[in-house]
């Protein structure tokens, strides 16, 4: 098969012809086929970082301190009074 396409692009470069637009469709079917091949790499990836024996470890819970209206937050702002 590639020996042919040579054959044809040789005879198209000998004639001086400009070679045909793709069939129409092939630029979706490329990407179809990217994205899926990019969506087996995403799963693959999360399986492996499930697996991985920081993530089986529980976190600790943080206690959340009351806050007074005057108080600072964390942003650095001071809530409306």
């Amino acid at each position: 098969m590639a020996i042919w396409s040579e054959l044809c692009r040789l005879v198209r470069w000998l004639f001086r012809r400009p070679e045909p637009p793709p069939p129409p469709g092939t630029g979706q079917w490329y990407q179809a086929s990217e994205q899926a091949q990019a969506q087996r790499r995403l799963l693959d990836q999360a399986e492996r970082l499930r697996d991985t024996p920081w993530r089986r470890e529980s976190t600790q819970s943080v206690p959340t301190v009351p806050r007074t209206p005057g108080q600072r937050t964390g942003d650095g702002t001071r809530d409306q009074r």
